[in-house]
């Protein structure tokens, strides 16, 4: 049986082989998918990633959501939580630096932009892997999932729609998961937008 160690380092593998021009391809089909989708209409706070180490890029679907006038947010390392994520407005004047990942997030001043997760409409999650039963492979921090975590608890599921992002070949027929893995709710990828039956 294929390990999640090993799913995760054979697809990573594969994303960073992809040339730029395949990157731009996928990124301006997936967003050909997303504005289309009926969620895009009735979304209006939405939280999106800026794309690292060959991840499907969602720029082009920002860039629409602007268009729209849809406020967006990107994640940002917590400083008072270890492994956890706040989410802060994101607009054409936002100054961006690296984390200590190398990964561009706004810059942090004031606790007091952090928007409330129940407050988010969609969030946009980024996968290294992904089965139809709407679980994936992240990086292997468990940011969103620790961040995510009290979800778990609600009764029904309105908002945030939880959205796994990747491309097509990401898909695998079956991801082993951990108690404390937060399901998505739809897998976007360049080809398809598939919905989870929860």
């Amino acid at each position: 049986m294929t390990t999640n160690n090993k799913i995760r380092k054979d697809l990573r593998l594969k994303r960073l082989n992809l040339t730029l021009k395949q990157q731009q391809i996928a990124s301006e089909e997936l967003c050909e998918q997303l504005i289309r989708h009926e969620s895009f209409k009735h979304s209006k706070n939405i939280a999106c990633y800026l794309a690292t180490q060959g991840e499907l890029s969602l720029m082009p679907f920002i860039d629409a959501c602007w268009q729209q006038k849809k406020n967006i947010f990107l994640p940002v390392l917590q400083k008072c939580q270890q492994n956890a994520l706040w989410f802060v407005p994101f607009n054409i004047n936002t100054t961006l630096i690296s984390n200590r990942y190398g990964i561009l997030e706004p810059k942090h001043v004031n606790k007091q932009r952090n928007v409330k997760i129940i407050h988010l409409d969609s969030i946009f999650v980024p996968l290294v892997a992904f089965d139809l039963n709407g679980n994936r492979l992240g990086m292997g921090a468990g940011y969103y999932d620790r961040t995510l975590n009290n979800l778990k608890s609600r009764q029904k599921w309105f908002k945030p729609r939880l959205i796994g992002v990747g491309y097509d070949f990401q898909q695998v027929k079956n991801i082993k998961t951990n108690p404390w893995d937060i399901p998505m709710h739809f897998i976007s990828t360049d080809k398809a937008l598939h919905r989870v039956k929860n």
